[in-house]
This record gives C-alpha cells, structure tokens and sequence, in this order.
C-alpha cells in the first residue's frame, strides 16, 4: 500500500545510524559484497529490521550489498521474486501459506516478529458513549461496533480487512456486524477519523497511535492482546525457493543481519528508535518508539517446526486462511536450516 504524506517514511538511502547500533556491526568481510534486493510491501515501522540491518550497518558486516525498494501488492512482489528481479521480501504468515497453497514455491527463511500486529482506534464520541478504554477486551469493542464502518487500508480483501473480518467470525458475530471501509493510505485512515466518514480505523501502528495523538480517537484494541496469536510466527524474510536452494550463504548472511536487528530492538528500542529516526522522519521520536515497543521481535530471528504447527492451528481458528493448509504444505512454506544460533 502507499504512505501518505503525513505520515510517509524516507528511501533506505537516509544518514548513518547511532553510533552504538553502528560500531556493533563493524565491518567484517574484506570479500566483494554480494549485492541483493529486498522488496517491502510498506516503508513503515513494522519493516524496521530490514532498515535498521541497512543504516546500522548488520547487511554490509555480512558481506551484504543491500538495495530496498518498495513495491506494494503480493502479485508483483512474488512476481518479482521468482523472475529473480529482486531476492527477498518480508511479508506475513498468511501472505506467505496463501502463495503456497497457488503452487508459487515461495519460502521463508528466518523471522522478523510473532503475531499479527493491527490496532483499532475509533473515534472519541464511539469511545465515551461505549466507555471504551485501552483495557476494553477484544470482543467488547467489536460489539460497541454494531453497524459503524471501520476504515482499513485495501478494504476488506487485504490483510487488515482479512484480519478483521476474522476477528467477528472467532468471537461469534456476523460478518454483517460492521462495514470494512476501503481506504488507499494511511494517511486517508486518519483523515477519515478526524472527518467522522467512519466510526474506526484499523492498522498497524504507529497509525492508530497517531491518530489518538492528533486527538482525533482513542486506541482500544490491539491484536498482540490476542493470546492465541501472540506465537504466530507472523512476518519473516522470504524469497524463492530455487534462489534459496543456490545461495544458501546469502540466505544466512541475510538472517544473521536480520537478527541482530531483531536483538537490537528487543534489547534498545530507545537506540533503534535513534537510528531509524532517518528513515522514518516523519514521525515524532516518541511515536516512534512506542511503535518499535508494539511488535513482538523474534529474538535470534528464530522460528519453530513446532512454532507453525501451532500458528497454523491458530489461523484457521480465525479463518485467516481461505484454502486449506496441509501439513506436507505448510512444511515446504519454510525452512529452518538457515537460521543464526542462538545468541
């Protein structure tokens, strides 16, 4: 999806990062670099490993050449990853098994975060009337949504309206309960709070947070409050499964970067906050790190067998999934044998 203005976030070729993030990933490797390119779907926070393996220097300590552009829409990028146009991309579970279950031989090699991260801010008359709070639960808040329209960017066929739409199904309600309002950006969500054209917004943070600080509703739902979901082994490093199977050292130089970002965040989301404040300037620092403090960073960029049995157990739960998962399916969607070792 595109970013809108207000909220837009710079190109990957922003100033150095802090310098303890930079001095960590001194460089290593006197070889050539091998030069790849990484597809996002969103410059945004919730990409933060990709850009802060780039600015503080974790790509280049491996060897790494990096190039990240943006391309929005799963077409194009795998589209893009099996031509070999670009390499990798990072894209979530249910993006992911939903490629596979169409025969593209898409796998994913290492992880970012666990759980589906999306937050809800309706709009403060929704929040007074219905004594919403931050401390609401999940099905509280979607029966105070009786008949409001809910903004969400790409409707209700994209991943948040998917999301949503799953929402109602697991907590007993029809699926006419609310109206997933299609909107093309971020920044549209935003003014159509602010405009009461809808009565919610549903995406990932910082959007909601911002929002609620530009005073135009209040945050009161988060799916990371979820316990079903908060294992998920949700968004991760991919690529094709015939360029992983003949660079499996790229594969784990792009792994050991990502997770020495991933550590990074978990361990200084003040420091990471400092050196991603470049490519995301458009947001405030605090705003920043209180988006970084929203994802459940997967330590050492690790995954389990065990992991996604368990999260594809809890996607159906949800019906996340339109078509049926095998276990033959889901154990070709990824693979463990490049992960880093523990830390």
């Amino acid at each position: 999806r595109s970013i809108g203005t207000v909220l837009a976030a710079c190109g990957s070729s922003s100033p150095s990062a802090s310098s303890s993030a930079t001095t960590a990933a001194t460089t290593t490797s006197t070889a050539a670099p091998t030069s790849i390119t990484i597809a996002l779907p969103v410059a945004e926070p919730v990409q933060s490993p990709v850009y802060l393996a780039q600015q503080a220097g974790y790509f280049k300590k491996q060897g790494l050449d990096v190039k990240i552009v943006v391309l929005s829409g799963d077409v194009i990028v795998n589209s893009a990853l099996v031509s070999n146009s670009v390499q990798f991309t990072s894209v979530n579970a249910v993006s992911l098994l939903t490629a596979v279950s169409k025969g593209i031989p898409l796998q994913m090699a290492c992880m970012e975060y666990n759980g589906p991260e999306w937050a809800l801010a309706v709009t403060n008359q929704v929040a007074s009337t219905n004594k919403l709070t931050a401390t609401s639960t999940p099905l509280q808040v979607l029966q105070a949504l009786k008949g409001a329209k809910v903004a969400a960017v790409g409707g209700a066929s994209a991943a948040p309206g998917v999301m949503l739409s799953g929402l109602l199904s697991h907590y007993g309600l029809p699926a006419n309960w609310l109206t997933i309002f299609a909107v093309g950006s971020s920044a549209a969500l935003i003014s159509s709070l602010q405009h009461n054209e809808v009565q919610g917004i549903f995406d990932t943070q910082p959007i909601p947070a911002s929002a609620e600080q530009l005073n135009a509703g209040k945050v009161v739902f988060d799916t990371t409050e979820i316990s079903e979901l908060a294992a998920v082994p949700w968004e991760g490093i991919l690529a094709a499964k015939s360029y992983i199977a003949a660079h499996p050292q790229t594969v784990k130089a792009v792994c050991k970067a990502i997770a020495q970002a991933d550590n990074y965040l978990i361990s200084n989301p003040t420091g990471a906050t400092t050196a991603l404040q470049p490519t995301f300037s458009k947001l405030s620092p605090s705003l920043l790190t209180s988006a970084l403090k929203s994802y459940k960073w997967a330590k050492d960029a690790n995954m389990t067998a065990g992991q996604w049995t368990n999260g594809l157990a809890a996607l159906e739960s949800f019906h996340l999934l339109k078509a049926q998962v095998s276990p033959t399916l889901l154990s070709s969607a990824y693979t463990l044998d490049y992960l880093p070792p523990s830390s």
